[in-house]
């Protein structure tokens, strides 16, 4: 119950002000739940808090695709252990966005 209603703060909370009280009033239900994972939950939402109401204040905006980009970069200088040529592992970095990172089922 409690993971869905944090989930519901992103879907139901128009601005950063609502935000933060609904933020505070799940903080407190999950340090009283008892349930040791939601505590620690509670209290890196709150050291993270600046951050994380960011997304209201910033136009909803994520790090998403930056994290996307990121992940791809780490599977391409895996794949790319040993390459010898500098410019041809520059060029697959700018050929990233096209390339499919994912195994076939």
């Amino acid at each position: 119950m409690l993971k869905e209603s944090l989930r519901g703060i992103y879907r139901n909370a128009s601005n950063r002000y609502e935000a933060e009280a609904i933020f505070t009033m799940w903080c407190i239900a999950a340090e009283n739940s008892g349930v040791p994972e939601m505590r620690t939950m509670a209290r890196t939402i709150r050291q993270h808090s600046d951050g994380i109401l960011a997304y209201w204040t910033q136009d909803r905006l994520t790090s998403a695709a930056m994290e996307g980009f990121n992940n791809k970069l780490r599977w391409l200088i895996r794949q790319a252990y040993g390459y010898r040529d500098e410019e041809y592992f520059t060029l697959k970095i700018f050929d990233l966005p096209t390339i499919k990172t994912e195994r076939d089922a």
